[in-house]
């Protein structure tokens, strides 16, 4: 049995089959790489760690996650 092509999956295309396939190594592993691809939500230096810079931050997670 050939596995499916990961490359051309989504990350949720691809967490799906890993979820149902969890003894596929070849797939872990490319979800792994595609959830490394993501590009970084924020980086905060120590002087913009305000209240509201973290709350922004935390909503962009939040919006990011319910995507996936």
């Amino acid at each position: 049995m050939s596995s499916p092509d990961f490359s051309v999956m989504t990350e949720q295309e691809l967490r799906a089959y890993v979820l149902s396939h969890r003894e596929d190594k070849a797939a872990f592993e490319a979800y792994l790489d595609k959830v490394h691809e993501r590009p970084p939500i924020a980086v905060i230096e120590p002087e913009e760690w305000s209240e509201e810079r973290m709350q922004e931050v935390l909503n962009l997670i939040k919006q990011r996650d319910e995507q996936i």
